[in-house]
């Protein structure tokens, strides 16, 4: 034992030796490809999984919040509205909820210029009665808002409107019938009815039906105060009015709704909430899901997807970390096979010698990834975090876990070893005194 530890000694002594012998440019170009291998492994996956992880903020954000509440796949509304809203105001960790009454609807614009039916400026979606400061509280949506204002409180002629229903913000107006024209101020018709709305929320995702009863139909103008545009695809599929006006074109009397998005403040688990509301017996009436659970199904399949996709390109960098590791090692090993056969032939142990090219590839790793974490973790992530990447689709943020990122560390450092022993055991095990005269096998 304590002859292996002075090997260990003299290997990391002869490594030390021949990293400060070395051109500080190589050291640095060496650490440097390291550190780009490192950041390929970690940000590449990290970018893939954060275009879901952002999408999936802003469902949670400006739609479920931390705890979804919604009816029954065979009931229109959630029973023992009034009941469960009384117990959710008993709960200190809730920040703010917001109850939604949802129901189909047509909107039309420009009406008085029709001549024919094809001039028709007509879509059909769903409009959702909400208490506006609550839903703010809740879901920030004002901040959504990207022309004229939200809805004010006491304001019963207000509309705001998705930018799915508008043609001017669709990449696909051509193919689908969408509102033109409209703009804050413009007044519009609403027109919704008794009909049936099935909301089916889960893991199955949102899916949404209309029935609609034409002989119960009730229409009435609104004025456009604002266009709101989400990356939470539900969101911008929907207007909005105060749910006052909907329930009195609805002729309901009750105060059961259609959703409740609950928001929970900073550090609180969503099961604190849900497992008491379950125990109260309110899963009977509705169904009572956190942001995670109630994630539509297409995002959590891309999201698997792409971590899959994510690990192959991860592979692929380790297998550059080792080959490139490899060659530097081995050019290393092999300009300097002169001196490695005199110290064998001094009797410096072969395995010193592999072991002193070991510690030069797990430095060069070891000072690469540091720098990488330091980019990571310092700088890109805080910055990304706070102005995450804006594109059609949602805000791409940089997803990269301590957990899993130590893991992707210790996998690199371990290749590092192989990628070091590799090369200079090839080297170390030629002919002693071939090695000393410089001759080749």
């Amino acid at each position: 034992m304590h002859r292996f530890l002075n090997t260990v000694r003299l290997g990391f002594f002869l490594a030390i030796r021949q990293v400060l012998r070395t051109s500080k440019w190589t050291t640095f170009l060496i650490v440097f490809i390291m550190m780009l291998t490192f950041l390929n492994l970690v940000a590449t996956s990290g970018f893939l999984v954060g275009i879901i992880e952002g999408s999936s903020r802003a469902f949670k954000e400006q739609w479920t919040g931390d705890i979804m509440i919604t009816n029954r796949n065979e009931k229109t509304h959630i029973e023992r509205t009034n009941d469960i809203l009384s117990a959710l105001s008993s709960f200190p960790q809730i920040e703010s909820y917001t109850p939604r009454l949802i129901a189909g609807a047509t909107i039309e614009a420009n009406w008085w210029e029709k001549r024919k039916e094809e001039d028709a400026n007509t879509v059909g979606n769903q409009i959702a009665g909400i208490d506006p400061v609550k839903e703010d509280q809740t879901t920030n949506l004002s901040k959504a808002v990207v022309e004229g204002s939200w809805l004010t409180p006491g304001d019963a002629r207000g509309i705001v409107i998705g930018t799915a229903f508008l043609q001017e913000y669709s990449p696909v107006a051509d193919l689908v019938s969408l509102l033109r024209n409209v703009k804050p101020g413009v007044t519009v018709r609403v027109t919704v009815s008794g009909g049936k709305v099935t909301i089916n929320p889960g893991n199955e995702g949102r899916e949404f039906a209309t029935e609609v009863d034409e002989k119960t139909a009730v229409t009435q103008e609104f004025i456009v105060r604002g266009i709101v545009d989400s990356k939470a695809g539900f969101v911008s599929s929907r207007a909005y009015i105060l749910d006052s006006e909907l329930k009195k074109m609805l002729g309901k009397t009750d105060g059961d709704v259609s959703e409740i998005a609950i928001k929970l403040k900073p550090g609180i688990d969503p099961y604190y909430i849900k497992t008491p509301l379950l125990k109260n017996g309110f899963g009977d009436y509705a169904k009572i899901n956190t942001a995670d659970e109630g994630a539509p199904e297409f995002l959590v399949n891309i999201k698997l997807f792409f971590s899959i996709i994510g690990t192959i390109l991860g592979s692929v960098s380790v297998v550059v970390a080792l080959i490139t590791i490899f060659i530097i090692i081995y050019i290393n090993a092999l300009t300097r096979r002169r001196q490695i056969g005199i110290m064998k032939g001094i009797g410096v142990n072969n395995f010193a010698i592999e072991f002193s090219y070991i510690c030069q590839a797990m430095f060069y790793v070891l000072f690469g990834a540091a720098i990488a974490l330091v980019i990571i973790f310092g700088m890109m992530k805080p910055y990304i975090d706070a102005h995450p990447i804006d594109t059609p689709f949602a805000l791409i943020v940089l997803v990269a876990e301590p957990a899993s990122v130590a893991i992707k560390f210790l996998l690199v450092m371990i290749v590092s070893v192989f990628a070091g022993y590799l090369p200079a055991r090839i080297i170390v095990s030629r002919n002693t005194l071939n090695a000393i005269l410089g001759r080749s096998n």
